[in-house]
């Protein structure tokens, strides 16, 4: 069985630090592996607080709230099938727009109600109304529905996208050693589904601090990791051929 160590004849250390020379040789490669590392963590975030949110605001079952995301996750083999047959965008293009989408998609999603009264308390100084569990009146479940279909869709299609490129910007050198792309993607997948986790755990525990509701919190810091990614890839737009 293949090994880092046999393949390179050195050190472990000396390995890996040539798999890191040989990764970041071209830029593209440690971008896709940014841009699926902020899909699967917010992919996972939505996931994971689907139910409690849906819960705690709409008093949805556990069972409507998992129909809803089955629903949501037979819509990923659809996307995929129109990107592999679609030919009028390339991969940056589509990038840049799901990055775009999803943002709006999570500003739409704000509990606008729970957030005035949030800030009216703050300035007034004042607690007489608890309005922590309320969500936008009676459309906030199809504000939510709606939001989190167009953060979900578009972090789906960020992935898929991300992942052709991927294939494409690979240096072919680092198909020798074992710590190879295919490594990377199952490795980076799993620390953005695990810093998704820790990230609903971190805003429930926190969400009385800063928004008192934890949609606003999970709202307020995907949106700036959001920011990050398009960050990241307006600098290196170019490279992501």
């Amino acid at each position: 069985r293949k090994t880092v160590k046999n393949q390179y004849k050195g050190s472990y250390l000396e390995s890996i630090a040539c798999v890191r020379r040989l990764a970041m040789s071209n830029i593209a490669f440690p971008t896709t592996l940014s841009l699926l590392f902020l899909a699967r963590a917010v992919n996972e975030v939505l996931l994971s607080s689907c139910a409690s949110i849906m819960y705690r605001y709409f008093w949805s079952s556990g069972a409507k709230s998992g129909l809803f995301m089955g629903v949501m996750t037979c819509c990923i083999l659809p996307i995929n099938l129109s990107f592999s047959s679609e030919k009028n965008f390339t991969e940056r293009s589509i990038i840049k727009n799901a990055l775009v989408v999803a943002r709006f998609g999570l500003i739409f999603m704000v509990n606008y109600e729970a957030l005035f009264y949030t800030m009216k308390n703050a300035i007034f100084r004042s607690a007489n109304q608890d309005h922590s569990m309320s969500y936008d009146g009676f459309l906030g479940a199809v504000q939510y529905i709606l939001s989190f279909a167009i953060v979900f869709l578009s972090m789906v299609s960020l992935e898929s996208v991300t992942l052709s490129l991927m294939s494409k910007v690979s240096p072919i050198p680092l198909r020798k050693y074992s710590l190879d792309s295919s490594f990377a993607v199952i490795f980076v997948s799993s620390l953005g589904r695990i810093a998704g986790d820790v990230l609903v755990w971190g805003s429930d525990l926190s969400s009385w601090v800063f928004f008192n509701n934890i949609v606003n919190t999970l709202c307020c810091c995907l949106i700036l990791c959001l920011l990050v990614g398009s960050y990241v890839v307006k600098k290196h737009y170019f490279f992501l051929i």
